[in-house]
C-alpha cells in the first residue's frame, strides 16, 4: 500500500518549501521518498542555513512515518499496536522491554502478558489505571543501493544513514485514575485531564516533557490513527490543547530524532499518549 501526502512544514515560516512523500509498508519494513519542490526564488544559501538552524538545534523532526505504539482492541484481546494511521506492523516480542501497570491509585501492579508470533496482547487486570510500555524497534540501516537492512550502521558495509526507532507509550485505561507522571520517561505526554473522563469532542491541555523538563515548541501529531499529517507543535512551556476526537482509539504522538555519535545515526524517539473512549448509549 502506498500513502501519498502533500504538505508545507515550513510555509509557517514564509518559505516555500513543499514535500512529497511516498511510503511503502510491508509488514515492518518501510521505504521512504522524498521530492522538495522549491520556489525559484529559494535558493541553496537559504536551504543550507535550515538545515543548520536544525543541527544546531539538535534534533530532526518527521511525522510522517511516525509509527507509534498504543493498545487497541483486536480480535478479542488488548494488542499492543506497532503502527500509524490504518496501518498495523508485525514484531516480535522481543522488541517490548517492559510494559508496568499502575492501579487507579498509582500503585505497581503485575500485568499478564501474552506474547504471539506476530505481536504480544495483555490480560489487564481489573484495577489497572495506566500502563507505560517501553518498546525498542531495532536499527534500520539504509545503503547506497537504496536497501534497508535491520542492524546498527557500524554493522552494514557502505551504510549511507541509520535509525534507531525507539517507541513509549502511557495508556489509561481506567477513568479513576489520575494523570501519570513517569520520571524515568525521556519524552511524555502529560494530560491535564483523565481523558477517559471526556467525550468525543471535547478539548484538554496536555504538558510535554523531556527528561521531567517542559518541551519548548516539541513537534505534536494530535491524532495518529486518522489525521497522520496533522501536524502541530507546543507553546514555549510544551502545552498544546488537543481534542477527543474519536469514539474509541484515540493516540497523540510526539516523534523527534537526535544524531548520536556514530556519522549517518540518529535515534528516532516515538513518545504516546493513548486510550480507548467507549461510545455513550
Amino acid at each position: 500500500m502506498y500513502i501519498l501526502t502533500l504538505h508545507n512544514n515550513l510555509a509557517d515560516r514564509g518559505i516555500g518549501i513543499y514535500g512529497i512523500s511516498i511510503s511503502m509498508y510491508n509488514n515492518i519494513k518501510f521505504v521512504e521518498i522524498k521530492l522538495l519542490i522549491m520556489e525559484v526564488l529559494m535558493n541553496k544559501k537559504i536551504l543550507a542555513s535550515l538545515f543548520a538552524v536544525g543541527l544546531a538545534a539538535g534534533y530532526v523532526c518527521s511525522s510522517v512515518d511516525a509509527h507509534g505504539v498504543f493498545f487497541a482492541n483486536r480480535t478479542d484481546e488488548k494488542v499492543l499496536v506497532l503502527g500509524e494511521g490504518p496501518v498495523d506492523n508485525a514484531y516480535s516480542a522481543d522488541m517490548v522491554k517492559n510494559i508496568t501497570g499502575y492501579d487507579v491509585q498509582g500503585k505497581q501492579i503485575p500485568v499478564q502478558v501474552v506474547k504471539h508470533e506476530k505481536n504480544i496482547a495483555i490480560v489487564p487486570p481489573a484495577d489497572l489505571g495506566v500502563t507505560v510500555t517501553n518498546f525498542d524497534y531495532g536499527y534500520w540501516t539504509k545503503t547506497k543501493d537504496g536497501k534497508t537492512i535491520h542492524k546498527p550502521i557500524t554493522e552494514v558495509p557502505g551504510a549511507v544513514k541509520s535509525t534507531h526507532a525507539i517507541k513509549y507509550d502511557v495508556h489509561y485505561w481506567n477513568a479513576q485514575a489520575k494523570p501519570f507522571v513517569d520520571k524515568n520517561a525521556f519524552i511524555q505526554i502529560v494530560p491535564s485531564v483523565n481523558p477517559l473522563t471526556l467525550r468525543k469532542g471535547d478539548t484538554y491541555e496536555i504538558q510535554v516533557f523531556k527528561d521531567g523538563k517542559p518541551y519548548a515548541n516539541a513537534p505534536l501529531i494530535k491524532d495518529l490513527v486518522n489525521d497522520l499529517t496533522g501536524e502541530a507543535k507546543a507553546d514555549e512551556n510544551g502545552k498544546a490543547t488537543v481534542a477527543v476526537t474519536a469514539d474509541g482509539l484515540n493516540v497523540v504522538g510526539v516523534e523527534v530524532a537526535f544524531p548520536t555519535q556514530n556519522k549517518g545515526e540518529q535515534n528516532k524517539y516515538f513518545s504516546a499518549l493513548s486510550f480507548l473512549i467507549s461510545p455513550e448509549e
